[in-house]
């Protein structure tokens, strides 16, 4: 026997109208049971109406408060997707919700919203540095819709291996000498990376013109002065430099929870489980900074003091 449908269910209907073929017939073409036929004609004589198909499976179940409470509650705690919360809840609460449910709560109290692009199939391959202070990325974003910044540019220092943000900074013109700035500031605290991946703009590369024909950059002279490998992204291809993009567009979309933008970076480093990283631990990305960190390296610092 094969399910019906809403289509096959007015084939039905029209070819009882005509009285042309049978009852039989009509169950025979279908392949269903004739009981099934006469049920939808009789229901279609009485109520004057094609019957419609219930959706299968068992109605949604509403939430209850107690749900709704500790989902809005976590939420405050941490502004992330259903996935996150649901993981969250799960693991330090012991409340199990659906990410599903979890996220309609959210968009019925305005917290959340479909994201198009993320109904999207991607083909992608994920790569990554086994440890920290291998690689960073880095690159300029102008802040948007943010009465704390907006129009301001900001850039970062991100580590590879485990997303800690290293080092940031805020300011009116995207230049060299504050990229460099920040990129010194983050030295002094952290040490050093080995590598460094930007993608072609002109704070960071000479590539154009008579800029290029006196040689590198001032940025990349500054990388060969302290003996940093300087890795280049294509050009038009951001995906690159994706890890530094996405801590971006977390910015842009949490930093409104958070009365400083200082605030939002010590929330992402230390308090916002990554799911890139060991996600059945709800690790961090500090947590992975200092659990993937390379010991036969010496750090300028001690761990206590960034806890």
């Amino acid at each position: 026997m094969v399910k019906l449908t809403a289509r096959k269910i007015k084939w039905i209907i029209r070819e009882k109208t005509k009285g042309i073929l049978s009852t039989n017939d009509i169950a025979l073409l279908q392949n269903v049971d004739e009981s099934r036929i006469r049920q939808i004609w009789c229901h279609y004589k009485n109520a004057k109406t094609i019957p419609t198909l219930r959706r299968p499976g068992r109605p949604p179940r509403l939430p209850t408060n107690e749900e709704i409470s500790a989902i809005i509650g976590t939420y405050k705690e941490y502004p992330c997707s259903a996935v996150v919360l649901e993981t969250i809840l799960n693991n330090r609460h012991g409340i199990k919700i659906p990410h599903n449910r979890i996220h309609r709560i959210l968009k019925d109290h305005k917290l959340a919203s479909n994201d198009i692009n993320k109904q999207r199939r991607r083909k992608w391959v994920k790569y990554e540095r086994n440890h920290s202070m291998s690689l960073w990325h880095t690159d300029w974003y102008q802040i948007k819709d943010d009465d704390r910044g907006k129009g301001k540019w900001l850039i970062a220092y991100l580590d590879d291996a485990s997303r800690f943000i290293a080092g940031y900074g805020i300011f009116d013109e995207a230049t060299t000498e504050n990229a460099i700035s920040v990129l010194e500031r983050s030295i002094n605290r952290y040490g050093k990376p080995l590598e460094l991946l930007t993608d072609q703009g002109s704070q960071f590369y000479a590539n154009f013109g008579e800029i290029k024909a006196f040689g590198i950059s001032k940025f990349q002279q500054y990388l060969v002065d302290i003996k940093i490998n300087h890795i280049l992204g294509r050009v038009q291809h951001p995906q690159t430099n994706g890890k530094i993009e996405r801590f971006y567009e977390t910015f842009q979309s949490k930093v409104e929870h958070f009365s400083s933008i200082e605030e939002f970076v010590t929330w992402y480093n230390t308090k916002r489980p990554h799911m890139s990283l060991n996600w059945d631990e709800l690790e961090t990305p500090i947590q992975a900074f200092f659990r993937k960190i390379d010991r036969r390296r010496r750090l300028p610092y001690m761990i206590d003091n960034l806890r």
